[in-house]
């Protein structure tokens, strides 16, 4: 078996996406875990993480459009690797359009909006700047796309006409950090896994290439068990986004490579 691809506008995006929370020390767990991931991964374990995805057919990763992950990227670049970047908004940024024109300067393949900074939308900002900021990641020859911690926020966006080119869905109402990355930030995080269904079934519904993550619930689930659901909602135009910390299991990408191949391969779906 091989990995499978989807669509994002022009892009070919591996079924299993690369993301980059553990790369930045945000665990959904713990400050103490936080502070693990920073500890451990170095510029260097980054790069060997992603040159280990490239090897087992992971060509996309998705991470923070700020200076640590650019410059990490840059690196890895300039020595060969291949890896296209998705950036997501870093919501402690002050303007969101020079957010998406630094990560379009610094090589990124397409560019969203992040959940936290979608659950801001009529408290601190409008709809109306959301579709200038994507109108803007259009501009720039990106693709476009949206995270929601809610599964109403997209339902809400389709009903005003703001159409995507790809689509971004937590399976959980995450309520804590919202993409800060303050070392030490009081989490309030409730993984319900009640709140599982409604998002799947958004996803499943969505006219766009939708990306599910938190998929494990930030490690509170197994792999297998959460594939044996998510697939059920999933189509061949969706997409899985997990952080991997291999720190607690060395294999940690190829086994997840081999879940995502056994279940999402189209003989298996």
């Amino acid at each position: 078996m091989s990995m499978p691809q989807i669509s994002i506008a022009s892009l070919k995006v591996s079924k299993l996406i690369i993301g980059g929370n553990p790369f930045s020390g945000i665990s959904h767990q713990s400050n103490e875990r936080d502070a693990e991931m920073l500890d451990y991964y170095t510029a260097d374990r980054i790069k060997r993480t992603l040159a280990e995805c490239e090897r087992c057919g992971i060509n996309t990763f998705i991470g923070r459009a700020d200076n640590h992950v650019a410059r990490v990227l840059r690196e890895y670049w300039n020595e060969g690797g291949k890896i296209q970047w998705i950036a997501q908004s870093a919501p402690e940024r002050k303007s969101l359009l020079d957010n998406i024109r630094m990560a379009h300067k610094r090589g990124a393949s397409a560019f969203f909006v992040q959940g936290g900074h979608t659950h801001e939308i009529c408290r601190t900002w409008t709809w109306e700047e959301f579709a200038e900021a994507i109108d803007l990641i259009r501009d720039l020859g990106l693709p476009a796309g949206a995270a929601a911690h809610y599964p109403e926020f997209h339902a809400e966006r389709l009903r005003r006409g703001i159409a995507l080119d790809f689509a971004c869905q937590c399976l959980y109402r995450v309520e804590g950090r919202k993409g800060r990355i303050h070392e030490h930030v009081e989490t309030n995080e409730l993984f319900v896994h009640e709140d599982r269904t409604a998002a799947l079934e958004q996803i499943a519904a969505m006219p766009e290439p939708a990306i599910a993550y938190k998929v494990l619930g930030g490690g509170r689930m197994p792999p297998r068990q959460a594939f044996e659901e998510v697939r059920r909602y999933l189509g061949p135009k969706d997409a899985i986004l997990m952080g991997m910390f291999t720190k607690d299991r060395p294999d940690m990408v190829a086994e997840n490579v081999r879940l995502v191949e056994e279940f999402f391969t189209p003989a298996a779906v």
